[in-house]
């Protein structure tokens, strides 16, 4: 299987949670790392999805049905740990995309929810000065 997926072409390996759980182990990973091929378990359904959009891909569900005109194209994959050990995975560099993740973090659930209430308020503003392209103020101060 790993000469299979080397002789495809791919560098990077994106393995959806649901789908092939159990289909990874150390020495598959091992022989992977060995052909210079990295690989990103345990990703969510939603987030492949996001990520195939992002890049232009085709997800895979067999091998054998691995081909160079399914993959995505990125100049940089990486995996970096925050400072509590939480894992990130880093796509840059894309072609033709115009596409942007915004990681919020807090010390509770509560700060969370502020943060992504206050983000999609920004981003409803930028939305609707892209639909008319003038704005007035609100809260009575016209």
């Amino acid at each position: 299987m790993v000469k299979k997926i080397a002789a495809s072409g791919a560098n990077v390996l994106l393995i959806q949670k649901s789908i092939l759980k159990d289909a990874t182990n150390e020495l598959s990973l091992h022989f992977l790392a060995k052909k210079g091929i990295m690989v990103v378990q345990d990703v969510e359904r939603d987030d492949i999805e996001f990520i195939c959009k992002s890049i232009h891909a085709i997800p895979i569900a067999h091998i054998d049905h691995m081909s160079e005109d399914k993959f995505g194209h990125a100049a940089l994959c990486e995996q970096s740990r925050l400072l509590d050990d939480t894992k990130i995975f880093k796509i840059t560099g894309l072609k033709e995309s115009k596409t942007v993740s915004v990681l919020v973090r807090g010390s509770n659930p509560l700060v969370i929810d502020e943060a992504e209430r206050s983000l999609h308020d920004a981003l409803c503003v930028i939305r609707s000065l892209v639909k008319s392209k003038s704005i007035i103020t609100g809260g009575g101060s016209p």
